[in-house]
């Protein structure tokens, strides 16, 4: 069956099924097991793999069914009907952690455009984490001319936490310098906020990759992800780390790093290089949501990209080759497939199976 596209951002989204897919350009699918083999077998006859599927040329794709797959034993099709083939919820498998960091120096406070990047964060969340439950989980950091970036929210799954988080950020903390006296490293009233009135983006930057690494070195998840987007209206100004450290250490990371530039006092050249897996320029905070949204659309696609595909085997004994293939067909770009290849182990295999 053809699907309805949309084009949003370079990715074609399947109308009303909820999946996303890369363009035209890329004619086929690639599943793969990252960090060694995640198939495996269980009594009475259940088979389960874990794996990725991106385009072959490494885009995620994301929200296939069930039924989007086929699975072959021996070089026979095993009935999807009989089989009680299913996709089972991956967040004990696999985790995306993402990072997103925010600039709440001065200049972004007095610029009026705060509530306008809070409306854009929101819509950013709602649709970053749509679909994936445990297997994506955000933090939400800040940044001003501090030494370090502040946790708002650490990592969770839970929108309302998010939302809560990002909310918290309009209480008021002062009117003027004078309130600001009991914070000794954030002593200006920016707006309602006190805070440094300098800008350490590069800081902030190195220390949210180093964030994510540690998260993802001691997660109990067999497979993992990591994100960062950046967001600022300004340049470094603290100057606590140099333009070539922080270049260094996003060419170091195995995250994702995007980044947006909000207004015409951003070094264009720093955050290109600092997101190098893009970086959005917005003229008018107005425009912030749109930029967001498609930053999201591909964070929603790294963490749903992962599938645990389960169903009971019809075998009884013996060493078997499986094949599991999955097809996308796209209105105007025609049939995405690619297949992943394994053999399994059937000795003990009875009736009585139930996902």
């Amino acid at each position: 069956m053809r699907s309805n596209l949309l084009s949003l951002g370079g990715l074609l989204v399947l109308a009303g099924c909820g999946q996303t897919v890369p363009g035209s350009g890329s004619r086929c699918l690639a599943l793969t097991e990252p960090g060694g083999s995640g198939l495996s077998t269980s009594l009475p006859s259940r088979v389960s793999w874990s794996f990725r599927v991106d385009t072959c040329t490494g885009e995620p794709v994301a929200g296939l069914s069930a039924m989007q797959f086929e699975i072959f034993e021996d070089g026979k099709k095993v009935s999807a009907y009989e089989s009680q083939q299913r996709i089972a919820a991956k967040g004990e498998r696999f985790r995306l952690y993402s990072v997103v960091l925010l600039d709440l120096s001065g200049s972004m406070l007095r610029s009026g455009d705060f509530s306008q990047l809070q409306v854009a964060v929101s819509a950013y969340l709602e649709t970053a984490l749509v679909g994936a439950g445990d297997a994506h989980r955000v933090q939400l950091m800040t940044f001003d001319g501090r030494a370090s970036p502040q946790v708002l929210v650490p990592f969770t799954s839970d929108l309302s936490a998010l939302k809560a988080g990002l909310g918290s950020l309009s209480q008021t903390e002062c009117s003027g310098p004078a309130d600001c006296a009991g914070y000794a490293d954030r002593r200006t009233c920016a707006a309602w906020r006190c805070v440094d009135d300098s800008t350490n983006l590069n800081g902030a930057v190195v220390q949210s990759l180093q964030a994510l690494d540690t998260v993802r070195t001691s997660t109990d998840v067999p497979w993992h992800d990591g994100a960062l987007v950046v967001f600022t209206d300004g340049t470094d100004q603290a100057d606590r780390v140099s333009t070539p450290e922080v270049r260094a250490a996003v060419l170091r990371t195995s995250e994702h790093v995007f980044s947006i530039g909000l207004g015409g006092e951003v070094d264009v050249g720093a955050l290109q290089s600092i997101g190098r897996d893009g970086y959005w320029p917005v003229a008018k905070a107005e425009q912030l949501q749109s930029a967001f949204e498609e930053i999201a659309r591909r964070m929603a696609g790294l963490a749903n990209r992962f599938y645990f595909l389960e169903y009971c085997s019809p075998r009884r004994s013996g060493s078997h080759a499986l094949e599991i293939k999955a097809s996308v067909d796209v209105a105007d770009a025609g049939v995405l497939s690619g297949s992943l290849l394994g053999a399994f182990d059937a000795t003990g295999f009875q009736s009585g199976c139930q996902l």
